[in-house]
């Protein structure tokens, strides 16, 4: 949706990236505000010394520090996973122009590939 908004990134090399950059830093830091909260149970279990269930985990880190213990260490991820998907995004671009590949092109591609993977061989 963003080269919705922005046509010329599609053919422009730094516009391209920015779109790619500003994509991997929103998806990034949505991953990381989905997956830190059950991180934080999963770190919970592994440092019990008891058996206790997930339910269990949860209810003791509702008791210590209420909601706010399932968002601990949530600024460092969501930096770490910015940096990850952008970058990802970045290098996808950047090598998409360089080798000259269109986003007609791809599609193409990915057309031709849907068709012969979805019909069957005779």
């Amino acid at each position: 949706r963003m080269y919705d908004a922005f046509p010329a990134a599609q053919e422009d090399l730094r516009l391209s990236l920015l779109v790619s950059l500003i994509g991997g830093v929103l998806g990034g830091s949505a991953a990381a505000c989905t997956s830190n909260p059950a991180d934080a149970v999963i770190s919970e279990l592994k440092k019990s010394t008891s058996g206790i269930t997930p339910r269990g985990a949860v209810a003791i880190m509702l008791e210590r520090n209420g909601i706010a213990t399932f968002f601990v260490g949530l600024p460092l991820r969501m930096v770490f996973y910015s940096l990850t998907a952008s970058m990802t995004f970045v290098v996808y671009d950047f090598v998409r122009f360089l080798l000259r590949i269109g986003p007609d092109d791809l599609k193409l591609y990915l057309d031709v590939l849907g068709g012969s993977l979805g019909s069957p061989s005779s």
